[in-house]
């Protein structure tokens, strides 16, 4: 079985990998996935810079032996925006416009879904306030 800690150090990895690629690679990450209609490259930096906290921050509570709830909440409801958003923008046909971009954005949409899923069954199988 994967523990809390595990799961959140995944999420916690792939939110440093892709912060770390968007704000040092805006422009290329917004032109595969939008091709001739990308992202504002500033919005994929600041996307960027964001997903590194939330990576740091998401490290820094794998830490501790029992995360708060809420703050397991918090970072799964993170997780099913990420979803939300992925999907809003694919079915939209805005930024996220490429075969390449869609199908990149999807599997990584429910990859983050599931670790916002396995972060609220695995604490609340863990029965500790």
């Amino acid at each position: 079985m994967l523990s809390l800690k595990n799961i959140m150090r995944a999420n916690a990895t792939s939110c440093l990998v892709f912060g770390g690629l968007f704000a040092m690679q805006a422009n290329m990450v917004a032109e595969f996935l939008g091709g001739d209609s990308p992202a504002p490259q500033l919005y994929v930096l600041i996307l960027g810079w964001l997903l590194i906290l939330n990576g740091i921050h998401l490290f820094w509570e794998s830490r501790t032996l029992v995360p708060k709830k809420s703050l397991i909440l918090y970072f799964s409801i993170g997780d099913y925006l990420w979803v939300a958003g992925s999907a809003t923008l694919i079915l939209s046909g805005l930024w996220i416009t490429t075969t390449a971009g869609v199908i990149v954005a999807s599997v990584i949409a429910l990859i983050v879904g599931m670790f916002g899923v396995l972060q609220m069954t695995t604490r609340k199988a863990m029965g500790h306030c």
